[in-house]
């Protein structure tokens, strides 16, 4: 039995857009004629590939396996593709907002210097789709035992110490204990455990659930100088903070342990991407 290719890029093309209007827009078809090669490709396969979950398209457990065989080589043929074409795509950057304004912009500015002619898309991480493709960039924080199915590279660590403003510190008789933080307004970012994991070093336990939760690391820092508590921060993102006095260390002790950010891209990037990947890793 044969596997057209057509219907195999549709197919590939279907799960990186999780949309039927945009496969069809992307390959200047219908999307009856691409619903259709969807349909007769189920057909041959003998089992479904996707369900509607509102307006997007999302693989079955068939269909996700299915797609991982196939995302490489086809990666690699729109990059071979890509490579002899004339037309110029941008490079999209999906990046934790704790670390456009700090890291991203200034490694992007000098690198828009050396190469002038290049667009770039910067979206918030939040907005990066499941599948990366060959002009796509992501840049976000890894748990210690987290792994990629794409090429990734450290960049900074992203494990954390206990901060709080001078002004909140007034509310404590120096040195603070840990004791007196674990009566303290405590800050979290989108992991609640974080604080009940560093007690827990100390030989003590938080009992008091999460009250003030932050989506992100951005969001926290400015609750922080903002007085609205103390805060597990990543080290190497407030250096400046801490000597410029913003910001106040209460403890060495480290939380996050093995956290990191890491950069990643496909293995089959386009060489514009991989131009940029080494610039900023």
């Amino acid at each position: 039995m044969s596997h057209p290719y057509n219907a195999l890029h549709t197919f590939h093309l279907a799960i990186r857009f999780k949309s039927l209007k945009t496969t069809a827009d992307f390959l200047h078809l219908t999307e009856s004629a691409v619903s259709h090669q969807l349909k007769r490709l189920e057909a041959q396969l003998g089992y479904a590939l996707f369900y509607k979950s509102g307006r997007q398209l999302k693989p079955t457990l068939e269909g996700q396996r299915l797609s991982n065989e196939l995302a490489a080589p086809f990666d690699h043929i729109d990059q071979i593709l890509s490579s002899v074409s004339d037309t110029p795509r941008p490079l999209t950057i999906y990046c934790l907002p704790s670390l456009i304004e700090p890291w991203l912009l200034p490694r992007l500015l000098a690198f828009k210097e050396k190469q002038p002619n290049h667009e770039f898309i910067i979206n918030y991480l939040s907005s990066a789709p499941d599948y990366l493709d060959e002009y796509s960039l992501r840049i976000g924080s890894h748990e210690k035992h987290g792994r990629s199915v794409y090429l990734s590279t450290r960049i900074l660590s992203g494990e954390t110490i206990p901060v709080c403003s001078p002004i909140y510190l007034t509310r404590f008789t120096l040195p603070v204990s840990n004791q007196d933080m674990l009566k303290a307004d405590l800050l979290h970012d989108n992991n609640p455990d974080s604080w009940q994991a560093w007690f827990a070093t100390q030989g003590l336990k938080l009992s008091q659930p999460p009250r003030l939760l932050y989506e992100d690391f951005h969001l926290l820092k400015m609750a922080t100088i903002a007085a609205q508590g103390i805060a597990l921060c990543p080290k190497a993102l407030i250096e400046d903070d801490l000597a410029s006095g913003t910001l106040v260390s209460l403890s060495p002790h480290k939380g996050n342990l093995g956290r990191y950010y890491a950069i990643e891209r496909n293995k089959y990037a386009h060489a514009d991407i991989v131009d940029l990947f080494q610039h900023l890793t």
